[in-house]
């Protein structure tokens, strides 16, 4: 997910659309009307696009990027997958350990018992 679509919920295009929309129908509303109505009438337009751009973001927001594309979907399954064998390697590797710390740990006693016996 792109850092745009995290902060703002919506994609750059659909951003970039709606600033089009809104500039032509500020632009058709300055070449109807009078001046005077034509800023009363733009100002409206600014405000109703800024407010459905407030509304369109929260409703993404929330949504919280449910709606993922399959090749994010099958890439995050793929990261999955590798984080599921290396901690499968891990575990393994753990295992080992474990009985080299026991051979280890047999090997000492059995060293310490033999030091023992051996000393007046």
């Amino acid at each position: 997910m792109s850092w745009w679509r995290r902060i703002m919920g919506i994609d750059g295009f659909e951003f970039a659309l709606q600033a089009v929309i809104t500039t032509i129908l500020m632009a058709w509303a300055a070449e109807v009307n009078s001046p005077q109505d034509a800023f009363v009438i733009g100002s409206m337009i600014a405000v109703g696009s800024l407010l459905l751009l407030g509304i369109r973001r929260r409703l993404a927001l929330r949504r919280g990027g449910r709606e993922t594309p399959p090749e994010l979907e099958a890439e995050r399954m793929a990261e999955l997958e590798q984080r599921v064998a290396e901690l499968e390697m891990d575990r393994a590797r753990i295992a080992e350990l474990e009985e080299r710390l026991d051979f280890a740990e047999r090997l000492l006693a059995t060293h310490k018992e033999t030091a023992r016996e051996l000393a007046p």
